[in-house]
C-alpha cells in the first residue's frame, strides 16, 4: 500500500530532477453553462452561457503535471502562428514551465472547445491539423528540439503523443538515440499511428484500447502478460503499463508482473487528463525507486484524483497527501 511516506520520498526526488515533455501540446476551451430549454430552431438543448475557462491541454498538461510534483518542467511542441499560440505561452509561464513552442506555417495551434453543462459534455470542437511534418519543416523542428534538449539537459523526457503530427519517425528516432546517448529516462505515451515506432524506452504506458489495435484483437488480462514481454524484448522496453480505466494497471518489467486495481472508490467527474498523470506518477515513482507494484498504486491514485475532477486538471500533490495514511 502507498504511504505518505512514500509520496514524500517521490516529492523530494522529483525536486531534483529536470523533466522534458515532447509532443502535441494544445489548449482546452470550456465552455461552462446551464440547459434548461431546447431550440425551437431545431432539436438541440440551449445552453445559457456561465463562463469560459482556458487551460494548458495535451503534452502541455504532462508539463503541468510534472511542474505540480516539483520537477524542473520544460515542454518541446508546435504552435500555430496565432493567438492562441500567445495564450498557450501565457499559461505555461504562469507555471514557470520553459518551452520550445515552434510555430508552422499553415498549421494552428490546437485548440480543443468542451461545451459543458452540469458536468455534462454536450460537444466538442477541435481545431487542429494532423498532417505529419515533413521536409524542411521537419528537419528545421529536429534542429530546434535537439538545441533545446542540450540546454535543457534532461533527466527525464516523456514523449506525449495524440498523433497530431509533430511526432515523427526521424524525430522519434533522433529523441530516443539522445536519451540512450545520455543515460536520460525515457517514458512513452504512444497513439496508434507511431505505436510500432517506439523502440528502447524504460517505460512504454499505452491503453487498452491503444494496445487492442497494436495487437489487432480485443485484449483481454489473459493477453497481457504475453503482449508485454514480446514487446519488453523486440523493442528493448524496461517496463510495460496498460491502463485499463477502472479496472487499475498492468505493469511489467523483467523481474515481474503486477496488475494493480484501485484501492479506493472515487467518483469518476470526467476521466479527461487521467492518463497525463498517470504516466508522470510512474516515471517519477520508478525513477526515485519505489518498487513496480508502489509505482502502480501512486499512478492508480493520481488517476483517480483526476477522474474526480470535471474537465483536464493537473494533480494537487497537496490534495494528494491527504488521500493517503
Amino acid at each position: 500500500m502507498i504511504t505518505k511516506e512514500d509520496l514524500l520520498h517521490v516529492l523530494a526526488k522529483a525536486k531534483n530532477l529536470k523533466a522534458m515533455v515532447i509532443g502535441d501540446a494544445m489548449l482546452d476551451r470550456y465552455i461552462y453553462g446551464t440547459v434548461e430549454r431546447i431550440s425551437p430552431e431545431a432539436p438541440v438543448p440551449i445552453l445559457t452561457h456561465q463562463r469560459t475557462e482556458l487551460k494548458a491541454g495535451g503534452s502541455a498538461n504532462v508539463a503541468l503535471n510534472l511542474a505540480s510534483w516539483g520537477c524542473k518542467t520544460s515542454l518541446a511542441g508546435l504552435i500555430g502562428h496565432d493567438e492562441n499560440a500567445n495564450l498557450l505561452k501565457t499559461l505555461l509561464e504562469s507555471r514557470k514551465i520553459e518551452h520550445k513552442l515552434i510555430p508552422c506555417i499553415n498549421r494552428p495551434t490546437t485548440i480543443k472547445t468542451r461545451v459543458v453543462a452540469s458536468s455534462h459534455h454536450l460537444l466538442r470542437i477541435d481545431e487542429e491539423s494532423s498532417t505529419y511534418l515533413q521536409g524542411d519543416e521537419e528537419e528545421r523542428v529536429i534542429h530546434d528540439l535537439m538545441a533545446f534538449m542540450e540546454e535543457i539537459q534532461p533527466d527525464l523526457v516523456i514523449l506525449q503523443d495524440y498523433n497530431k503530427g509533430m511526432l515523427t519517425q526521424a524525430i522519434i528516432d533522433t529523441i530516443e538515440k539522445y536519451c540512450r546517448e545520455n543515460n536520460v529516462f525515457l517514458a512513452i505515451d504512444p497513439k496508434e499511428h507511431n505505436f510500432s515506432e517506439y523502440q528502447g524506452a524504460d517505460l512504454f504506458k499505452p491503453n487498452l484500447r491503444e494496445a487492442s489495435h497494436a495487437a489487432q484483437k480485443t485484449l483481454i488480462s489473459t493477453d497481457l502478460s504475453e503482449l508485454a514481454e514480446n514487446w519488453r524484448t523486440t523493442r528493448h522496453i524496461q517496463t510495460v503499463a496498460i491502463t485499463l480505466g477502472g479496472n487499475g494497471i498492468f505493469l511489467q518489467d523483467k523481474h515481474q508482473e503486477s496488475h494493480i486495481r484501485p484501492d479506493r472508490a472515487a467518483d469518476v467527474v470526467d476521466v479527461c487528463g487521467a492518463g497525463d498523470a498517470v504516466i508522470c506518477s510512474l516515471a517519477l515513482g520508478l525513477m526515485s525507486g519505489l518498487k513496480l507494484e508502489k509505482s502502480g498504486e501512486l499512478a492508480n491514485l493520481t488517476g483517480a484524483y483526476v477522474c474526480s475532477h470535471s474537465g483536464v486538471v493537473a494533480l494537487d500533490t497537496a490534495e494528494i497527501l491527504k488521500w493517503v495514511s
